[in-house]
């Protein structure tokens, strides 16, 4: 399973599923070029994870990837764009956001719960 799972972004961020066995893209400072990207995009995965930062690079390009059944396209925290709390790294939230945004589009609804 972990072969047919790309991640994208910083090496701090994506250290875990390099362990786990999933193929990872570093990148500096969010960037990856664009063939690049489509090129992994294109590839044989099935998921494909990128951090925070790497979606505000590419946010139209993954946004036009979401729009089919695979590769599925989600994001991850980011270690160094994360705000820090009581010592630990929360994100920006923009995952949930995106993940919200699909789940409205599917259902029709919000069904989140966070306007309540």
């Amino acid at each position: 399973m972990a072969n047919s799972i790309a991640v994208i972004g910083n090496s701090d961020s994506i250290e875990y599923f390099r362990i786990l066995g999933c193929r990872t893209y570093e990148t500096e400072e969010g960037e990856l070029t664009e063939e690049r990207f489509l090129e992994v995009v294109e590839g044989k995965f099935r998921i494909i994870l990128v951090t925070e930062e790497v979606f505000h690079k590419y946010k139209k390009l993954i946004r036009r990837r979401t729009q089919r059944m695979f590769p599925i396209v989600s994001i991850i925290p980011d270690i160094h764009g994360a705000v820090w709390k009581d010592g630990k790294p929360v994100s920006e939230g923009v995952a949930f956001e995106e993940l919200r945004m699909a789940v409205v589009r599917a259902v029709g609804q919000d069904i989140s719960g966070s306007g309540e």
